[in-house]
């Protein structure tokens, strides 16, 4: 039996060798998204690891869209969309929908599809468990943590487990 849609993207993305459920890759990342709940310490850990004036593997890929704690005044909330701000101006990021700006999309998941970074045959991280969404627009997306995101915004690249597939058969009207 040939590979499976997910199957055939990470293939792709892990230099075209062929892969099977269960097998370990390291794969290229098309799209890196954080917002922020997760973003900051997805920056610390960056800086951290990387160095406090690291750059981003590649500012086209990154995607940065506070939507959870944008309508409150609780001041830690206030010092997270700061410390993205911050991160964006010093990174020279592109692809920043800031809240109270004509930029802003809402909901990270509609803004991703709004604004074309769901791509078919792509493959995009999200700090975000609902990330997975993204797939419905033929690629392979997947929530990760604050770490892997870090090490994705230094190198561009995951190690990822293929996952399983499950195969269902309906029958009847």
């Amino acid at each position: 039996m040939g590979m499976t849609i997910t199957e055939k993207i990470l293939s792709a993305h892990a230099g075209g060798k062929s892969v099977c459920p269960g097998d370990n890759v390291w794969v290229d990342v098309d799209v890196l998204m954080t917002h922020d709940v997760c973003g900051p310490g997805t920056i610390g850990i960056f800086k951290q690891q990387f160095g406090k004036n690291a750059r981003v593997w590649d500012r086209e890929k990154v995607v940065i869209i506070p939507d959870h704690y944008i309508f409150t005044s609780d001041p830690h909330a206030q010092r997270n969309l700061e410390i993205l701000r911050d991160f964006v101006k010093e990174q020279g990021l592109p692809y920043f929908y800031d809240a109270g700006t004509q930029d802003y999309k809402g909901v990270c998941h509609l803004a991703l599809a709004q604004e074309g970074h769901n791509r078919p045959g792509e493959v995009l991280f999200g700090t975000d468990s609902h990330t997975c969404t993204s797939g419905a627009f033929g690629m392979f997306s997947t929530g990760i943590g604050n770490t892997d995101a870090a090490f994705i915004l230094g190198t561009g690249k995951l190690w990822v487990k293929v996952p399983e597939t499950m195969y269902f058969e309906f029958n009847g009207t």
